[in-house]
């Protein structure tokens, strides 16, 4: 038996020696022209393509095979117009220009297996722009201004290799179909240098940004709680590279806290539902990442808890504004806001406090000493009695004998105790009077007090 081998033949890259490297000083740039073909077929245009159809007409029995563009002048590059003189072009090679877009799709070209548009300002090209090459093989794509794709390239059957690196990639689009479509992802040859320079996923890598994100969809869609909450991937940590994770789950009708949140939820926000316990935050382990809580607007009346937790000594965010608190343990939550360092806003508006002479003492005084934490300090309002009459005023507004209803007009209240006190002084200062009178007759009289003398 023969056997028989096959071959594959693969596409390279045209070679051009030093490319647009300096071409400003190439005679033909200052009139914007191309020189004249070269024996293997290759045709180089400086500025501009002025002279192309005097060239085209010289070689007619020489088309151009390859073409080397630098210094394209226009904003924008017509394939359509400017190519239609290069029938034969197998390679198109586009450098160093200002032009932002192309003006229409690339016509259908028989022949061009090859397209390298680098180091340009190309800042949008459309799924399509490519589709009608049908030979084409290799699209390089390197080192322009593309920020994103509105979706995978239409490329050909046969393509083989894309190259993207090098662009500012703005990774908060989406670009997950490097990864939901292997057969397209696999063409992306250079896709583990892709880097995002987003302000969120700045020089963060393009690929590992995407896995995340397909990774916090899977867990969302997967637990009936979060179906229909909306979760983001708002950081990715520096050094360890690991995501962080915001859930929102506002205005969805909630009676309860979500029991499952992936892991690294940093935040949620779960605004206008109906929900009463917080518990979960006690002892659920889905929430230990949790510093940030947005519980705007729900029916929270008791937060007592939540005292001497890790959640409450390590929270960074809590709003509360809108439910139903009334009162709280004010030295607990002191304490904890005492030794938690991240502590940096929590909101306790719009509830229906009730300040008692204890509670509304305690609880002006900790908005007083945590202004810069409890930024609405000064809209917190609480109902009190005064004269066998409900009020409501700001709880920073209210002095002592506000809240204790002590009238001013009738002068100090004396305490009971105060009474108890200034009777014990009083006897006190008696007994010692006595016993000094006593001294003094036995001293210079040799008289002593009549009990003595009836003590057997």
């Amino acid at each position: 038996m023969v056997a028989t081998t096959t071959t594959t033949k693969i596409t390279t890259m045209p070679d051009f020696t030093h490319g647009c490297y300096d071409w400003t000083s190439a005679p033909e740039a200052a009139g914007g022209n191309c020189a004249r073909l070269t024996r293997n077929g290759t045709l180089k245009c400086y500025g501009g393509m002025n002279n192309l159809a005097a060239l085209t007409k010289l070689s007619r029995h020489q088309p151009a095979l390859e073409m080397l563009l630098c210094g394209w002048p226009h904003d924008g590059f017509n394939p359509l117009k400017e190519l239609q003189k290069l029938p034969r072009l197998r390679s198109l090679t586009i450098e160093y220009s200002g032009f932002t877009e192309f003006k229409f799709d690339f016509p259908e070209m028989h022949d061009l297996q090859t397209i390298n548009i680098s180091w340009t300002n190309l800042s949008y090209i459309s799924s399509r722009t490519f589709k009608r090459v049908h030979p084409l093989k290799i699209l390089d794509l390197r080192w322009n201004q593309l920020i994103q794709l509105d979706g995978p390239l239409l490329l050909p059957r046969n393509f083989e290799q894309l190259y993207l690196a090098g662009n500012p990639w703005n990774c908060t689009r989406n670009f997950k179909w490097i990864l939901l479509q292997p057969e397209k992802g696999r063409l992306v040859v250079d896709r583990d240098e892709l880097i995002c320079t987003d302000r969120k996923y700045k020089e963060r890598q393009m690929l590992l940004v995407m896995h995340y994100k397909l990774e916090l969809k899977t867990q969302c869609q997967s637990h009936e709680d979060l179906r229909n909450c909306t979760c983001l991937m708002h950081h990715i940590l520096p050094k360890t590279h690991i995501p962080l994770y915001t859930v929102n789950c506002s205005h969805l009708q909630f009676h309860r806290l979500p029991a499952f949140l992936p892991e690294n939820t940093t935040t949620l926000a779960i605004n206008d539902n109906m929900i009463s316990d917080i518990n979960p935050l006690r002892d659920n382990p889905h929430y230990r990442h949790v510093v940030d809580i947005q519980l705007e607007n729900n029916r929270v009346s008791n937060v007592d808890d939540l005292e001497d937790t890790y959640w409450l000594q390590n929270f960074r965010l809590l709003n509360l504004r809108g439910n139903n608190l009334r009162k709280l343990h004010v030295y607990a939550l002191d304490n904890a806001l005492n030794d938690n360092e991240n502590a940096n806003l929590l909101l306790l508006s719009r509830n229906p406090w009730h300040c008692t002479c204890k509670f509304g003492s305690r609880l002006r005084e900790l908005l007083t000493k945590y202004k810069d934490i409890v930024r609405d300090a000064w809209n917190v309002s609480c109902t009190y009695m005064q004269e066998d009459e409900q009020r409501l005023a700001k709880v920073l507004t209210l002095s002592r004998q506000d809240m204790c209803n002590v009238s001013v007009d009738s002068g100090p209240l004396i305490h009971p105790i105060d009474w108890l006190n200034a009777v014990l002084a009083s006897l006190i200062l008696l007994i010692l009077g006595k016993l000094a009178f006593d001294y003094y007759h036995y001293k210079y009289y040799g008289r002593v007090p009549w009990i003595v003398m009836k003590m057997p």
